[in-house]
């Protein structure tokens, strides 16, 4: 029997720009229609009919199929309204220990930032992935998301994605809209599903096995649906793509913008850098047959070898491998700076497997009794060079140490020092040597730093819904937990370093060799022997849980009572949630086992971190209790008058208690006004809320080490203003951390626009949507809080927030030593665009065409300042330097994004082909300016191919090709580690997929 689904809003033509394939059904076979009435995303009300007043996309599992999307991130990235992706494998390039690394991808609707996009499955919210990060664009907030990837995409029915505000319906965080994730259930039958892929030029290649499998028993009372996938994908070193290979992409960059500004490499040379005690000073070591990139001798001749008192050519010495090594009491030299891209994971190794399953048993009286559960395990593998140069804190070697070219001129045995260099002048280098601080190395030798991520997430679910009447009531119990670990090996401890530096024999060897042939490459061609490396070596391990528990219970009736134009709907419902957060890390990472140095002139704490190239991660837990509790009523206002071929409206208000933070009310208000059947106005109106997540408000205070400019003693000096001080950036010490004061976000959600449908087939929709958020968190940055602290001043005054040494003659007003930036609410956060899409269904003589086109258009993404941002720019600070500029068509904020599809069905269904294409636009790096132009970031346009024979091997079977990236783009040019930008683009070549689909006994 043919079965007909009424999705009260998400399934409609008029919402939509990808479109399920049967929206037509509605039209045929009335006589053989059985009704099951599903509620979907944009009302909580069981049966009502208010269809198209929202805008919905709604992709089906039949489109991600044809369109080659196989990952929760490609799923994402084929939305235009979904944002640049913050949570990624490639994040920018920035994938250590302080990152969301592993298989995880993040919700960012509307681009306004990960947290404001509520996901549900089936329904029911999502646990957040239990690892956060910081936000690349907001001043280094932690922002925390579910993960998309946790769901296998072949158990999808269907994503629906409520674009716009639905906390009214819904609560918290579902600022920019829902995205709720439908999973097959009531399916009886089983299918299999097998695909290969393997992209061009790379050794990345991708198997996935899924299926599902439905039962019916009890004489159909009872059904059961299991469904899941296992994933095994090989990942890509950056090495395999000429545009990530090099970290210095002044080659690639275009004419006249060949700068620095694309010079990438770490700032440090790979050799190392020393500071000798006694007045000696300052070091390099450098190979003197050591070539730069200009193809000229780093060092011309042994008289550019010593200096600082000491006689040229004196610090010549000979180095592992017979090398001759120079001590050059010069500055660095940019040809030495190493390429660390020479060897890093650019996409990670990745196992992953899911599995959902659904059971409903129908019981005498009716009513259903159901239960959900979902388990997804996951594990990524990663590499990148090791930490260094050891900017996490001093490391004072003693005058022995068997290696330093400046020790004494006898051991403690009594023989003659075979390391000391002959000849140096005792009166600056006395016989008993002089020790040094280790300043910058490269430990290259040391082998890379090796990242395994292991996620683990369940979700158990249990309810019961039944009629009473005309009313329904749907209730159930919900515990779902996510939990990661994440474990580097092959880390440095830099307490353990210090003693092996200082361990005779044995010791390790700082004046190892590189490649004197690269000047930037890492490769040690005279590496010390792994027993001196053994003893420094560790694991540094970041463990979170993130738990939801939730009971709710929910009531609707279709036709709670009459009115002139028909019957009126009304849904109530209360929830009660619980959120759990945990994070443990390291002792040597968390500050409980930190650095200390006990060769140095203080013998104090150096560095909370005791691992060198991270700094301090400190353990915290947070918690809250969300009571809430909602009423929709959906009211029929006319039908079938003139001017007005049906007008309804939709209502909606929500009332929340947090445990942390207090409570909040929020309204909403719908209307859907048809003047004609082929023409629909419709406008929304809500209030929305995004509570501030639990490590912005339970996160302990750490420090950073960081670069601040003193606009006050810029200043006094006269050297600048609150925009440019003129003076170099000096390091100082930031306080970062949570905020348990912190307010939620509040915002007004405004929407409206029209749907079209002029001919038969034939969905135009456009809509315009506007968010203001009030009380946006941030963080009133280091440079900020300089700024402030020389406005204050002007008047006299001082910010307690920057702390000064005492005066000195240098600086009459003190060198700034700490600043404290804690979270706050700070701007008003504006963000509007327009949303087009088209949708074409036709049948030929060659078989049905469909053609649809999503374009998202950003159009205004701007902050008014508030507070202390106001006073600076009131004071002559720029938009740019207090981060309250537009962001429309700067990078992460292209103005538009696009997608459309053609596809092909033959006229007997044997047949199929897509054509999918992707559109980015360009935008700008206000970071890099040449002549007052900025660098462009290329627009990006990708398109995937998929050809299907139906039956192939029998009845319901098929073959599919896919080629994703059939012209082989490479991602536009970005001043990024990776050479682009991948929250916004993709590394991936040419992709061809191979899937072979088999179902037997499908429904």
């Amino acid at each position: 029997m043919f079965k007909k689904q009424k999705l009260s809003v998400a399934i409609a033509v008029a919402g939509s720009s990808l479109l399920l394939s049967n929206t037509a059904i509605a039209e045929e076979n009335e006589e053989a229609v059985v009704d099951e009435e599903i509620v979907a995303v944009g009302t909580q009300i069981k049966g009502a009919n208010i269809e198209g007043t929202l805008p919905v996309t709604v992709l089906s599992a039949e489109q991600l199929d044809s369109s080659g999307i196989a990952t929760g991130e490609e799923l994402l990235r084929s939305i235009p309204q979904i944002g640049s992706i913050g949570f990624g494998n490639s994040r920018a390039g920035s994938v250590g220990v302080n990152t969301a690394r592993g298989d995880v991808s993040s919700f960012n609707l509307r681009s306004i930032g990960e947290g404001n996009t509520l996901v549900l499955i089936n329904g029911r919210r999502m646990v957040l992935h239990p690892i956060s990060q910081t936000s690349r664009f907001d001043s280094g907030i932690p922002i925390v998301s579910s993960n998309a990837n946790t769901l296998p995409v072949a158990a999808l029915e269907r994503v629906e994605v409520l674009r716009d505000g639905a906390g009214a319906l819904y609560g918290a965080d579902a600022v920019a809209g829902v995205i709720n994730y439908q999973v097959k259930d009531d399916y009886e039958g089983s299918e299999v599903t097998i695909r290969y892929g393997a992209e061009d030029g790379t050794g990345r290649q991708d198997i996935t096995l899924s299926g599902a499998a439905g039962f019916s028993f009890n004489d159909g009372r009872t059904n059961l649906v299991l469904s899941g996938s296992y994933a095994d994908r090989t990942g890509v070193n950056s090495g395999e793509y000429d545009f990530t290979r090099d970290q210095d992409l002044r080659s690639r960059a275009p004419e006249g913008f060949a700068t620095t500004a694309f010079d990438n490499r770490t700032g440090s040379e790979a050799h190392a850098n020393v500071v000798f005690g006694g007045g000696v000073g300052r070091f390099h070591l450098r190979p003197t047959n050591l070539i730069g990139d200009d193809g000229v001798s780093i060092v011309e001749d042994s008289s550019e070898c010593g200096g600082r008192g000491l006689a040229p050519g004196s610090t010549i010495f000979t180095g592992p491998g017979s090398q001759s090594l120079c001590l050059d009491g010069g500055g660095q030299n940019r040809a030495l700076r190493t390429n660390r891209n020479e060897n890093r994971t650019l996409v990670p190794d990745v196992k992953r497997f899911n599995v959902f399953a659904k059971l409903t048993h129908e019981l005498e009286s009716g009513a259903e009794l159901y239960g959900e559960f979902s388990y997804y395990d996951s594990e990524a593998r990663r590499e990148r060079e090791q930490g260094g140069p050891l900017s996490t804190g001093e490391v004072f070697v003693s005058a022995d140490y068997f290696f330093n070219p400046f020790g004494p001129t006898t051991l403690a045995d009594g023989s003659v020092n075979p390391n000391r260099i002959p000849g140096l002048d005792t009166s600056i280098v006395p016989e008993a040597g002089v020790g040094f601080q280790l300043d910058t190395i490269q430990l290259s030798d040391v082998g890379n730093r090796r990242a395994e991520v292991n996620g683990e997430s369940y979700r158990f679910l249990a309810g019961i819904t039944g009629d009473w009447g005309n009313w329904n009531y749907d209730t159930a119990v919900l515990y779902s937990e996510a939990d990661v670990n994440d474990t580097t090996s092959n880390r440095v401890d830099t307490t353990l370093f210090q003693a092996q530096l200082n361990n005779t024999p044995g010791a390790y060897n700082i004046f190892s060799g590189l490649n004197p042939a690269d000047a930037g490459s890492l490769v040690d061609l005279t590496p010390n022997p792994q027993s001196a490396i053994d003893p420094f070596l560790t694991s540094v391990t970041r463990e979170a849980k993130t738990t939801l528990s939730l009971v709710d219970f929910r009531l609707s009736n279709p036709s709670v009572f009459s009115l002139p134009a028909g019957d009126a709907a009304l849904g109530l419902g209360v929830e009660y949630r619980e959120e759990d957060l945990v994070e443990d890390n390291s002792a040597n990472l968390d500050g409980s086992a930190p650095f200390v140095d006990t060769l140095g002139p203080n013998g104090t704490v150096i560095n909370p971190s005791n691992v060198i190239g991270s700094s301090q991660r400190l353990d915290f837990a947070g918690e809250r209790d969300v009571f809430s509790a909602y009423a929709e009523l959906i009211l029929p206002i006319a039908r079938d008058l003139p001017g007005a071929n049906s007008i309804d409206v939709q209502l909606a208000a929500r009332y929340e208690d947090f445990s942390d933070f207090g409570n909040i009310t929020t309204p909403k208000i719908a209307i859907s006004w048809y003047p004609v059947e082929w023409l629909q106005f419709r406008a929304a109106f809500s209030e929305g809320f995004r509570a501030p997540n639990l490590v912005q408000t339970n996160n302990p205070q750490s420090t950073v080490s960081t670069s601040t400019e003193d606009f006050a003693l810029g200043e006094l000096l006269g050297t600048g203003d609150l925009s440019d001080s003129g003076l170099d950036a000096t390091t100082t010490v930031e306080v970062r951390g949570g905020n348990p004061n912190l307010e939620a976000e509040d915002s007004e959600n405004t929407s409206f626009g029209f749907v079209l449908t002029p001919l038969e087939g034939l969905t135009v929709t456009v809509d315009y949507w506007e968010i203001e958020t009030d009380g946006t968190v941030g963080s009133f940055n280091d440079e900020n809080q300089s700024r402030l602290d020389a406005l204050l001043r002007r008047s006299g005054g001082s910010n307690p927030n920057v702390i000064r040494a005492a005066p000195s003659a240098e600086n009459p007003i003190g060198e700034i030593q700490q600043v404290n930036s804690i979270f706050e609410n700070l701007n008003t956060r504006s963000v509007s665009g327009i949303d087009f899409s088209a949708f074409y269904n036709f049948d030929t003589s060659i078989g049905s065409f469909d053609l649809q086109l999503n374009v998202a258009q950003l159009d205004e993404f701007s902050q008014e300042p508030g507070g202390q941002a106001g006073l600076l720019l009131a004071a002559g600070a720029t938009p740019e330097s207090v981060g309250v500029e537009d962001r429309v068509g700067l990078e992460g904020f292209p103005e538009y994004r696009l997608t459309g599809t053609v596809t092909w069905n033959s006229n007997d269904d044997l047949w199929g082909a897509s054509l999918f294409l992707r559109h980015i636009d360009s935008v700008i790096d206000p970071n890099i300016v040449v002549d007052d132009v900025p660098f462009e970031i290329d627009s990006y346009t990708t398109a995937n191919l998929s050809l299907v024979r139906r039956d192939i091997f029998g009845e319901n079977s098929s073959l599919r090709l896919s080629v994703n990236n059939i012209t082989d783009e490479e991602p536009p040019l970005a001043d990024q580690a990776f050479g682009f930008d991948a929250e916004m683009h993709s590394s991936r070549g040419r992709y061809v997929a191979l899937t072979f689909k088999r179902s037997f006994g499908a429904n």
